[in-house]
């Protein structure tokens, strides 16, 4: 008898000491960060993990982030993403943010075909989720799918304005406004001074046809450091909004400032479609008046 109850005993302090030592996800991930990552890291304020055991790779992950989060230098970027492709040519984040500013839809859409496949061996769970959810959000177009993945990372990292604000895409994608702006209001109250949350805010307005309230934030986000010269939607966008605020003569000499910024802002359709019909509006309102 005696036997058995210091054998229960002893199974019961193993199942104990089991659970202890069991770890969360998050708690993995952030060991595996501690193990690899430089130890003055600068996160510039985000925590997603980077799936490398190169060192140099989490920081250069994180001032991408960074980059495109608060409008940074393209050229920089793009230098910077091909450095993390050759230093770790298996990273699959690194080759997704490497296409960033592709402007071919098709090439782009191989290059996130291509961090879908590298992720598939990943050591970390929420990049393996990442790479699911920018598949099916920008390959597949199956939006809810691509809501179900970055909710999983949202979950693990709910501190994270990029897993929150990249939620909100999958929403805005799928017309689902009202989420999609509760995303980016949360991705501004974890950065406060994040260009790239007030700027969707402002977008969401837009869509829901609440042009002052897109205008207020477009200046917000313009505050903070969102600006043209840096990104082309956001010159096509910011122009549109002037126009629906009615400040036509704003709205043509900002498209002409922009105009001198290099050939994808002199071929853009929607800056010279917005430009002309700013200009006949304005011609409109001059010729009543004589």
């Amino acid at each position: 008898m005696n036997m058995f109850k210091h054998l229960s005993i002893f199974l019961l302090v193993v199942s104990f000491s089991s659970c202890q030592s069991q770890k969360t996800e998050r708690e993995i991930e952030d060991d595996f960060v501690k193990k690899y990552a430089p130890s003055n890291l600068n996160t510039h304020g985000f925590t997603l993990p980077v799936d490398s055991k190169v060192s140099e790779v989490h920081q250069l992950f994180n001032d991408l982030e960074a980059n495109f989060f608060f409008y940074g230098d393209k050229e920089e970027f793009e230098k910077k993403a091909a450095k993390i492709m050759k230093l770790d040519p298996n990273y699959p984040s690194g080759f997704l943010m490497g296409g960033f500013y592709e402007q071919d839809p098709e090439k782009y859409k191989e290059k996130v075909t291509k961090a879908f496949e590298l992720s598939k061996v990943t050591t970390l769970k929420s990049e393996r989720d990442i790479m699911q959810a920018e598949y099916y959000l920008l390959v597949k177009e199956d939006y809810s799918k691509a809501q179900e993945y970055f909710q999983k990372v949202v979950n693990m990292y709910p501190d994270s304005a990029a897993a929150v604000w990249s939620l909100g895409m999958a929403y805005y994608y799928n017309s689902e406004f009202d989420k999609a702006l509760e995303c980016y209001k949360k991705s501004t109250e974890l950065i406060p001074n994040l260009p790239k949350g007030y700027e969707f805010m402002s977008v969401m307005y837009y869509e829901k046809k609440e042009y002052k309230k897109a205008l207020e934030y477009l200046e917000k986000a313009k505050k903070y450091g969102a600006n043209t010269k840096n990104d082309i939607y956001f010159a096509e966008y910011e122009h549109i909004v002037y126009y629906k605020n009615g400040f036509y003569d704003k709205t043509m000499k900002s498209i002409e400032k922009a105009y001198t910024y290099g050939k994808y802002f002199k071929n853009s359709e929607s800056l010279k479609k917005t430009y002309e019909v700013a200009k006949a509006k304005l011609d409109s309102i001059q010729s009543s008046k004589l």
